[in-house]
């Protein structure tokens, strides 16, 4: 089978040159899930949510939720302030290749300051919808700037079902900031389709609309696991559909989440089977629990304050000895050891957080110290992302992503 390539090559922003970097190499990387790749592919870089839901006339629609941060649009000046013009062209096609539905909306977003114009926290949110009759179609979905030729495209399978009756279907979640004084129960909404989420601001709380007959019940179940599909947290509880659409609120809070992305898994469990299941990915900038549990990734992070007998050290060190071998390598940093704070690790942290928050973009921010380059295989439908680490063009592949 034939295969297109297409590659990409960029230098990222140095993120954490506060650090000495005494550190020259960590050892051969592996395939990691927590380099951050995005949904689309081309210019503009957004994500896609995709959900097939029934409609009280018998029919489905597709609901396409594209979201994409300011960084990745071109505003221009206007008035006062900025905006940026861009449109969505959304495409289905049917197993032989031709157009059968579709449709483009054209999106404006203003902002006040130029420093908006570049936020990475901040991100435009479209819900979109197409009618579409039972059957499997290839989605196409195109973001373009109107102020250039920057665009960005995803493609994703969509199975377009009946509702059996007694089930229902999950549309897509909303994501919002939430205060920590609010009860769950309370609508009022301030949307984040960032999905970005820090110490600042660390309760989550989604909105969840099921659809289907009224009088349903079913349970109503919330995990969030790790890339690497290692769960954090689950909650679940007994629900009833009271209308055609009903809209489950619920919140949690992300201070006992490292810093890293995750994935929210929703999923809808009738008592007579038919489970229904979505699932969202989210991001977490900040935390009081910054430093993690996955070894490899804690060893390429002290990369940048670590020498190389120290990393030595840790990494011959046995599951059970490793708890005791970084209390060791903490305590020897500590420029204070007759106090219960470690300012070191503390402030070690923080910038962590700190380019995490600021840099985060295609891989998250404390790697972005590092060239990177990107390999397209259309034809098998993945994504090949290296880094070169050393500067030296010695590029190790540390992702596999399915596109």
């Amino acid at each position: 089978m034939r295969m297109a390539r297409w590659c990409e090559r960029v230098l990222l922003p140095a993120a954490l040159v506060l650090f000495p970097a005494t550190a020259s190499n960590v050892g051969a990387q592996t395939v990691s899930p927590y380099a951050i790749t995005p949904s689309s592919f081309g210019d503009i870089r957004f994500t896609l949510d995709v959900t097939v839901l029934p409609t009280v006339r018998g029919g489905s629609t597709v609901e396409i939720g594209c979201s994409v941060v300011y960084d990745e649009l071109m505003f221009l000046k206007r008035g006062d302030g900025y905006r940026a013009r861009y449109e969505i062209t959304a495409i289905l096609y049917d197993s032989r290749g031709r157009q059968v539905a579709g449709d483009s909306w054209v999106r404006s977003v203003d902002v006040e300051t130029y420093v908006g114009t570049n936020s990475r926290k901040s991100a435009a949110r479209d819900v979109l919808r197409i009618d579409a009759k039972e059957g499997s179609y290839r989605l196409k979905v195109e973001l373009s700037s109107l102020d250039s030729r920057r665009s960005g495209v995803v493609e994703r399978r969509v199975e377009v079902g009946a509702l059996a009756e007694g089930l229902v279907a999950l549309g897509t979640v909303e994501f919002d900031v939430a205060a920590p004084s609010l009860s769950p129960d309370v609508l009022r909404f301030v949307p984040n389709p960032s999905r970005q989420y820090e110490e600042e601001r660390p309760v989550v709380r989604v909105q969840v609309p099921a659809y289907g007959d009224s009088g349903i019940t079913y349970a109503l179940e919330l995990s969030v696991t790790t890339l690497d599909n290692r769960t954090r947290m689950t909650m679940r509880d007994t629900v009833l559909q009271t209308a055609w659409v009903t809209r489950h609120v619920r919140q949690f809070s992300v201070v006992d989440l490292e810093v890293g992305d995750y994935l929210l898994h929703v999923r809808a469990l009738p008592s007579g089977g038919g489970e229904r299941h979505t699932e969202s990915r989210f991001r977490v900038l900040t935390s009081p629990r910054s430093w993690g549990d996955d070894f490899e990734k804690m060893i390429a992070q002290i990369g940048y304050v670590a020498t190389r007998d120290e990393i030595s050290r840790l990494t011959s060190a046995s599951p059970d000895e490793r708890d005791e071998a970084w209390d060791v390598f903490w305590k020897d940093r500590d420029p204070n050891p007759t106090t219960d704070r470690n300012e070191f690790k503390e402030e070690f942290l923080q910038r962590l957080g700190y380019a995490n928050t600021r840099f985060t973009s295609l891989i998250e921010g404390w790697q972005t110290v590092h060239a990177w380059e990107t390999w397209y295989y259309y034809g098998e439908h993945k994504r090949f992302t290296f880094v070169d680490r050393q500067g030296f063009g010695d590029y190790r592949l540390v992702e596999v992503t399915r596109i």
